[in-house]
């Protein structure tokens, strides 16, 4: 028998003992690992149910105009996750910003089921200059600017000297370096993605190298596309490292790259497979990681895999990943953000637009005949789109940029992103740019702290989901919010339109003004009896939060004034000659009947015999109203028709839809000038509000008629939503009217912001050619029902011909 090797036998148990535990161990952990990928899910849930996101898409006539000139708009509004019209809200807000973020243009636009238009006319006032185009909702306002859609525009004032802005000094481009993941640690092989671009926003061509504290190459690079690309990188502990950067104009610059970590974490994206990609996760030990991805706060994926001599691997189906921007975001074993980065699967249910004109040339004031096609996945889909016709100048580039690149990318990249039409191209480097793009523009929408922390975002804006909401704030005496005070917002009108809110312990009040349309006088007051010390101030609905989005210096060029002249002479034919067409307003069906719906006792006065005292009417002709008159002066009383007695309270008081809380002013007022009065003989329930019976006024004018307010009501002048304005264009349908002596020098041939395909997916729209001749873009955009976007686009050209 053989001699036993007792210490090589206890290694033996050692080693065994060792594997049960780890076995043991690994077993328990594991068997957690579904509690913790659900309670990712769970929280993740729970966020995106609190944080409902909104997107906007502004679709203008084109891109460059001169002051004089109207820029006509379409707006698309979304939900931020699906793309799908959304009815959250019912109010858009559109800014022009100046190149110091100052708006110079504001405007309110109605929206139904998603959809909206309107217009704003650029006068004369503005300095010629880029500007930004915003929109957003009041909702939006609730998360930061850069949610907001931005775009830029030229505008050109021909009646003044142009200037072009001040020539600064030339800036070095701004380098940036993006490990994969986010990190660089030490004996990690990662991929850098950099970014190279000058002060405009604009990528650069350049030659780089990596260098390190002994001046020494370690590796080349130079951009695939607009200043991006990305290398390989082995970064070692204890070295330094910067870049040189060898601008095309000769200059050399030099810039900062990413430290060095000790230990850490990164990741790999390897998109090789037709089917699927894999995600390597690099990092210290056999510790747990998870890994989650969303798009668009759409979840994805949840899991959780241990690291195995410090690598994993995750392999996720391309089928299970939404279309769009996805979110891949390592966690570690204490559910700590520890890498991320964003892959980019095309989307494909794109909305096509086939668009063809019956010609490509024709002559001066002749009918164009445009077919429009949509489809989605070779099959026919009805949509909603918005159709531009524009005369092609220097002014209005030919820009592809549309709705599909903004909902798939720009909407949801931070920063400026150059040429995105670029990224739904078939070019042979699109797949590789895109990846460029997406490890150069990380970005979320949230914080994964306020997720994991169960933090619930603030709501400060409410959702305009029943028409514009004014938000106002009251203040006393010493200036300091007041709460639970009432108080009233009116329009005078021949309309009767009231709307009331009590102050909430910050002060606010808000008016959910329905069908608000048009500039009006708007009438604030407490009622003074009351609470005379107090005040009603409105606050802007504009949002005071602004995006950092870069703006191009502007400059003129001298070989362009002809080109502008011509184009200012035509606006001013235009101006002249159409004066009364351009200005045609598109008004809206109103409800004529007041707030209260029919009333109990309606008296037209003039029915009557005139008395020229308002007590004498009052006891004649109004027996709903018991009118006393006491050493404090008149009294109203309404007879309760409902319990058939007296209300002890004083009813509402209005003239003209304006609350009037003092009898003996309404008293004083000549009834010679009221055409109607009526009374509600029961009580009555506004919001809030509670009224003893109401007894209305109507004047002639419909605007308070001479009636003096108290001094403590503030009025001021507030502009509702936009009234459309109705786009003109001639017809020559006949040889009469093409040989008419009246100018037609229009460059924008054609604007309909509301054309729907049919269930087979056609359409076709007919327009006329002009005076002017060149080169004509027609533009179509639009999306369905259910969230396919796309853009359409087709050139025809103008000979000039004497009719």
């Amino acid at each position: 028998m053989k001699n036993i090797n007792m210490r090589s036998l206890y290694n033996s148990y050692r080693y065994i003992l060792f594997c049960l535990m780890y076995c043991i161990s690994y077993s328990t952990v594991y068997a957690q690992q579904p509690a913790g990928v659900d309670s990712l899910r769970k929280k993740f849930k729970n966020f995106r149910e609190q944080a409902f996101q909104e997107k906007v898409y502004l679709h203008n006539d084109r891109s460059g105009y001169l002051t004089g000139e109207t820029m006509w708009f379409k707006l698309y509004l979304t939900d931020g996750s699906f793309h799908k019209p959304s009815s959250m809200s019912d109010v858009v807000y559109v800014e022009i910003l100046d190149k110091a973020k100052q708006p110079v243009l504001q405007t309110k636009v109605g929206m139904t089921d998603g959809k909206g238009n309107g217009s704003l006319f650029l006068p004369a006032t503005l300095s010629s200059g880029n500007y930004i185009i915003r929109a957003y909702t009041n909702w939006m306002k609730n998360f930061s600017a850069d949610f907001y859609f931005h775009k830029s525009i030229s505008i050109i004032n021909s009646f003044r000297t142009n200037e072009p802005d001040a020539k600064q000094a030339a800036l070095p481009p701004d380098a940036q370096f993006f490990p994969e993941g986010g990190s660089l640690v030490s004996g990690i092989k990662s991929k850098i993605a950099f970014r190279v671009i000058n002060a405009e926003g604009k990528g650069i061509a350049f030659t780089g190298a990596l260098i390190n504290q002994h001046n020494d190459t370690l590796t080349r690079f130079k951009p695939l596309k607009f200043g991006m690309g990305h290398f390989e990188f082995t970064p070692q502990s204890g070295q330094t490292y910067r870049a040189v950067i060898h601008e095309s104009t000769g200059k050399t610059t030099f810039a900062k790259f990413p430290n060095v970590s000790e230990e850490g974490y990164t990741l790999s994206v390897t998109d090789s497979l037709s089917d699927a990609i894999d995600i390597h996760v690099y990092g210290a030990g056999n510790s747990p990681v998870y890994l989650f991805v969303h798009a668009r706060q759409i979840m994805a994926h949840a899991s959780v895999k241990y690291l195995q001599q410090g690598k994993v691997t995750f392999t996720i189906q391309k089928s299970d990943l939404p279309e769009g921007i996805n979110h891949l975001t390592v966690f570690d074993t204490n559910m700590k953000p520890v890498a991320e980065r964003l892959y980019f699967k095309k989307p494909e249910n794109l909305l096509r637009l086939d668009i063809h004109t019956d010609q490509q040339q024709y002559t001066n004031r002749r009918r164009v005949k445009l077919d429009i096609q949509t489809s989605v996945a070779t099959a026919a889909k009805s949509s909603d789109v918005s159709v531009s016709v524009y005369k092609l100048d220097s002014l209005s580039e030919n820009n592809t940029s549309g709705i599909a690149e903004y909902f798939w990318f720009s909407s949801d990249l931070k920063g400026n992103i150059e040429s995105p039409e670029y990224y739904n191209s078939k070019d042979a480097l699109v797949n590789e740019a895109i990846d460029n793009l997406m490890l150069t523009h990380g970005w979320r929408r949230f914080a994964w702290s306020d997720v994991l922390n169960n933090h619930k975002p603030a709501i400060e804006f409410l959702p305009e989901y029943r028409g514009h909401i004014v938000k106002g704030i009251v203040r006393g005496p010493d200036g300091a919010p007041a709460n639970w005070i009432m108080t009233y917002l009116a329009s005078p009108s021949k309309i009767t339109r009231l709307y009331g809110s009590f102050s909430n312990k910050k002060g606010e009040v808000f008016y959910e003004m329905q069908k608000f349309t048009g500039s009006a006088n708007i009438i604030l007051q407490t009622n003074y009896k009351q609470d005379s010390l107090y005040r009603v101030e409105i606050i802007s609905p504009f949002s005071s939060a602004f995006a950092s989005v870069p703006l191009a210096p502007f400059q003129l060029s001298p070989a362009r004034g002809k080109e502008l002249l011509d184009r200012s002479v035509a606006m001013q034919v235009q101006d002249i000659y159409y004066r009364e067409q351009l200005d045609k307003i598109s008004r809206p069906e109103t409800d004529s009947s007041a707030f209260f719906g029919p009333p109990d006792e309606k008296y037209l006065l003039d029915a009557f015999t005139r008395f020229p005292v308002m007590e004498e009417v009052m006891r004649e002709y109004v027996p709903g109203v018991m009118v006393r008159k006491r050493r404090d002066g008149f009294h109203f009383m309404v007879i309760d028709a409902v319990r058939h007695a007296i209300f002890d309270e004083t009813p509402l008081i209005m003239l003209d839809g304006v609350p009037i809380f003092d009898e003996d002013e309404i008293m004083s007022f000549s009834p010679l000038k009221i055409r109607k009065l009526e009374v509600i003989k029961k009580r009555y329930y506004l919001g809030p509000l509670s009224f003893p019976g109401i007894v209305s006024y109507t004047s002639y004018t419909g605007d308070l008629n001479g009636f003096q307010l108290n001094p403590k009501s503030i009025r001021m002048n507030y502009d509702g939503l936009q009234t459309q304005r109705e786009f003109y264009t001639p017809r020559y349908e006949t040889q009469q009217q093409r040989q008419t002596r009246m100018p037609d020098q229009r460059t924008l041939l054609y604007w309909n912001p509301s054309v729907t395909t049919g269930v087979d997916g056609k359409q076709q729209l007919e327009f006329y050619t002009s005076d002017q001749a060149g080169d004509f873009q027609v533009v179509v955009e639009g999306m369905t029902n259910d969230g396919s976007v796309g853009s359409g686009r087709q050139t025809f050209s103008v000979l000039q011909h004497n009719n």
